[in-house]
């Protein structure tokens, strides 16, 4: 409980303000996506497909998508699921509310040229909408946080993980459309192509932001024993945020050194 208390009081106002705007972003994004009629978003497909057969909105099934999500990865971590991430259905409320409202406003493409044009856009406000709700250090999306879960129950790396939750919910979808219509529903060329590019706009972030606390300044803190204590009254790098900063500069480093036979932004 006091944990969960602290991580309240360090969402600050700004971070709720870049979180939303975060959210606002993923939800647009994502309506986007299925504006384009080239397939929806890998880990959405399924929601996408139940909508269709039960007669749903789309926005209002993928609430349910995801807190059933959020059911699977209490399963899968059982007591290493911390409570603070039952706020994911916040998350989940929030994510599916803009997708509903953009649902609503925005038109569906009717041309080859509108449908690539208004997937690249789809691509670039989901990333950017990703990079934004993940800056502000709340809860992750349920999609990432199932991703993380595998992650941390079968000891494979984040970025598999999320490979192997895409490839899943983009096989159950297809399964979904033959079993219950004989066809194709909700996924194709863009559920393929919003897979592999959304990850080359979300790449790598290194925290260098303090937290609401105040630093020692007596002789056996070393921060203020040999000068670089914070200088900012109430605030202190006291999460490893130095540390952090080191391995960002030493990776953009290795990144620089490798650059020709490296591929994406």
């Amino acid at each position: 409980m006091e944990r969960t208390k602290e991580f309240l009081r360090a969402f600050t106002p700004r971070r709720r303000v870049v979180y939303l705007l975060g959210t606002l972003l993923l939800g647009c994004g994502i309506a986007m996506n299925t504006k384009t009629q080239l397939g929806i978003a890998p880990i959405l497909s399924v929601a996408w497909n139940l909508s269709e057969l039960i007669g749903i909105p789309f926005s209002v099934m993928s609430f349910f998508y995801y807190c059933f999500l959020i059911l699977l990865q209490f399963l899968l971590l059982r007591r290493e699921f911390e409570p603070i991430q039952i706020f994911q259905l916040l998350a989940s409320f929030l994510t599916s509310f803009f997708i509903g409202v953009f649902g609503r406003l925005l038109p569906t493409a009717e041309s080859p040229v509108g449908r690539g044009a208004m997937l690249l856009g789809a691509i670039l406000l989901t990333g950017c909408g990703i990079i934004l709700s993940v800056g502000a250090r709340f809860v992750p999306n349920p999609g990432d946080g199932m991703a993380s879960a595998i992650a941390r129950r079968t000891g494979k790396s984040l970025g598999l993980s999320k490979n192997i939750l895409d490839i899943s919910s983009f096989l159950l979808a297809a399964a979904l459309g033959f079993v219950f219509r004989g066809k194709l529903m909700g996924v194709g060329v863009g559920t393929v192509v919003t897979m592999l590019l959304t990850g080359r706009v979300v790449a790598l972030r290194f925290d260098i932001d303090a937290l609401p606390m105040e630093e020692r300044t007596d002789a056996d803190h070393r921060p203020a024993r040999e000068g670089f204590a914070s200088r900012n009254p109430g605030m202190m790098h006291a999460c490893g945020h130095d540390a952090h900063a080191a391995i960002g500069l030493g990776v953009a480093r290795a990144l620089m050194a490798l650059r020709k036979e490296l591929h994406g932004t």
